[in-house]
């Protein structure tokens, strides 16, 4: 497994980067930025009821969660749909 770079953004949202080649493989987030992203880009979502820093996960096509080191807590990741992160955003400003 290749070794993956860590980088938090003033947001706490967080990017994992291939340590190889620099490319980013993976975002966590709240719901609405992780919804953008599999929305303009087409990679998968993941959330787990029990992840403790209550996160939804974007994954570049051809990677799994597992691929990142972020615990999903003992429920594990669930795929998701953009309509299922659109009912976690509510009200907040959306941006797509």
């Amino acid at each position: 497994m290749t070794e993956i770079q860590i980088h938090q953004a003033y947001d706490g949202t967080l990017t994992f980067k291939d340590g190889l080649n620099g490319r980013a493989i993976g975002y966590a987030g709240w719901a609405g930025f992780i919804a953008s992203i599999i929305h303009t880009q087409g990679w998968n979502a993941f959330g787990s009821p029990s992840q403790d820093g209550g996160y939804f996960v974007a994954i570049a096509p051809h990677h799994v969660p597992e691929d990142l080191p972020i615990d999903p807590g003992f429920d594990g990741w669930h795929r998701l749909q953009l309509e299922d992160l659109l009912d976690f955003v509510g009200d907040d400003d959306l941006v797509m």
